[in-house]
């Protein structure tokens, strides 16, 4: 076989490939300026040369994370001033004054008002109804998405110095344990040892933290005090000095005096136009009767209910029972504020007649006995003859005529306002009842116990009705307000806790001591904040919604007493928010 040629240029790659290279000349030589080889450089030949290189490596790593450590540390350091700066800054916030009270009440009657009107003819329309009741749960997201906003903007920067504290105590502990670390090395050892270690270093710089607070805090106090001894001191120096100083401090004292006279003058001539405007925006009758006026209302409407829902057994022998009721119910502030407008300081032994007359306006229950002329179908049995003269017997079936007596059941339910206005016959009337629809009656003993408006989601009122359970006719002593598990309660007031737990029917409840023989009952919690004999302040977190005891659902039970006697919340409990 003939052997295949050679390539010409094969000689050539050859040569090439056995001649020197300059790269070969600078692996060579590396102390000459060019790209070396690293695989030219020593390698520790030894186990104590590589252990040395391994730690003189760590010992670097180590030195870097202390000085990323150490970096950390001054920036949040710099970060917590900054926030704290920011919120010594901030002003508090103010107090609403006695003219955006008034425009929110005024408002909130409006609105009442239009839902009012709504509520009364919404009831003849579906689509009506399920509109409203969607415009209801849309203003009441917008006012809860306002608050929420508000309060997120009021609060941030408190939000931010606790964030950048927490940060800056946990970059300080990481400091500290690496800094602890280096110089004992054992605590590199276990990962669940190092952990623990941050933990309690972290402990330590939170207290530290608190401490250099409170020591801040006592610093101020301290410095206050030394410049009103100073400033004191400062004025003795001034009067020995300037004994004219006296002299003008007298007829300042004088100047004071005379216009305060003049000031109580002036009291003296308007007390009686004050009282007329306090006494129009306020229940003039005592705590026991304008109780007692809700009570025996709400039991004449539970009584009447329960008569028409008892037909079948209060007027029996009917084949079939129609109802058509309506469900009674009235404004608890519209009747107080037409008793107040139209009698003053009211007993309810004085107005008892006038409460049956309205009543006996707002609502009609009548039972109507009816008969129709049914027919029905019966078999019947007949006999024949056949042609052989045999008899036989066969069926057919009638219709045969029947009475079928029904009682009608019915009762209609008026507007309670519109019974109401009529009987308001001067102008003077009428604008003493806008004022105490707008202010409530001004009785309110205990504060609000939520973060917004709870009258738009009483699913109870006060007084009778027909208890959820056992279907009988019972006393409510509070009201019950529909929210969700886990919502915060608030005092009402400044307190003492008298009662908290489980307390049977309640579930878990706390009452609440405000002084002046008033106390609140909250009820059906999920949880609870205070113990007996803890006292509470306006605004604290007192407990959490929920649903324990004899409870139908999730909701918050609320009571007022006052001497022994229990109230109408509506009344007695502000609706409106505080906090």
């Amino acid at each position: 076989m003939d052997e295949k040629p050679t390539p010409k240029h094969s000689d050539k790659l050859r040569r090439e490939s056995i001649e020197a290279k300059p790269s070969d000349k600078l692996r060579k030589k590396p102390g000459t300026s060019g790209q070396v080889d690293p695989k030219s450089k020593p390698k520790p030949k030894t186990k104590a040369e590589k252990e040395a290189l391994r730690q003189k490596k760590a010992a670097a790593k180590e030195n870097r994370q202390i000085d990323k450590s150490i970096r950390r540390t001054e920036k949040t350091g710099l970060k917590l001033d900054n926030a704290r700066e920011k919120l010594a800054a901030q002003k508090p916030q103010k107090p609403p004054g006695l003219g955006k009270k008034l425009s929110s009440a005024a408002a909130f009657e409006v609105k009442a008002k239009i839902h009012g009107k709504i509520h009364e003819v919404e009831r003849e329309n579906v689509g009506t109804e399920a509109a409203h009741r969607f415009e209801i749960v849309g203003e009441h997201a917008g006012h809860a998405a306002s608050r929420h906003v508000k309060n997120r903007i009021r609060t941030r920067p408190a939000r931010r110095v606790k964030k950048a504290e927490k940060k800056n105590i946990k970059a300080n502990a990481d400091r500290r344990f690496r800094e602890m670390a280096k110089e004992t090395p054992e605590l590199k050892s276990n990962a669940l040892k190092r952990h623990f270690h941050k933990k309690r270093v972290q402990k330590q710089f939170r207290k530290q933290a608190n401490e250099a607070a409170k020591k801040a805090a006592k610093k101020t106090g301290k410095e206050a005090a030394s410049l009103t001894g100073k400033a004191g001191k400062a004025v003795v120096n001034l009067i020995k000095k300037n004994p004219k100083v006296i002299l003008i401090l007298g007829m300042c004292l004088l100047i004071v005096v005379i216009v305060q006279s003049c000031a109580g003058m002036m009291l003296s001539i308007f007390s009686g136009f004050g009282s007329s405007v306090i006494g129009g925006t306020s229940y003039l009758a005592e705590d026991a009767d304008i109780d007692e006026v809700e009570l025996r209302y709400t039991e004449w409407e539970t009584d009447l209910y329960l008569r028409a829902l008892n037909a079948e057994s209060t007027h029996g022998g009917y084949d079939e029972y129609r109802y058509y009721i309506d469900a009674p119910g009235h404004d608890p502030y519209a009747l107080l504020a037409y008793l107040t407008a139209k009698y003053d300081n009211f007993t309810y032994a004085a107005v008892q007649a006038e409460l049956q007359s309205i009543f006996n306006q707002q609502y009609a229950l009548t039972f109507t006995p009816s008969m129709e002329i049914r027919y029905r179908t019966e078999t019947r049995t007949g006999t024949g003859t056949n042609e052989d003269g045999s008899t036989y017997t066969y069926t057919y079936e009638v219709e045969v005529p029947y009475e079928w007596h029904i009682l009608t059941v019915t009762l209609t339910a008026r507007s309670f306002e519109g019974v109401i206005m009529p009987r308001l016959t001067t102008q003077d009337e009428q604008d003493r009842y806008a004022l105490n629809m707008m202010f409530k009656g001004n009785r309110q003993y205990v504060g609000n116990p939520l973060g917004f408006n709870w009258l738009y989601y009483v699913s109870s009122n006060y007084g009778y009705r027909i208890s959820p359970i056992t279907g009988a006719k019972e006393y409510h002593t509070g009201v019950d307000v529909a929210l969700p598990v886990g919502t915060q309660i608030f005092a009402g007031g400044a307190g003492t806790v008298i009662q908290s737990g489980n307390n049977g029917g309640y579930g878990l409840a706390i009452l609440i001591d405000y002084g002046n023989g008033v106390q609140a009952r909250y009820a059906h919690c999920s949880r609870l904040y205070y113990s007996v004999g803890q006292t509470v302040n306006a605004g604290d977190v007192i407990a959490l919604s929920g649903d324990t005891g004899s409870s139908t659902g999730p909701h918050l039970h609320m009571e007022v007493i006052k001497d022994g006697r229990f109230l109408n919340p509506f009344f007695f409990i502000a609706g409106a928010v505080e906090y």
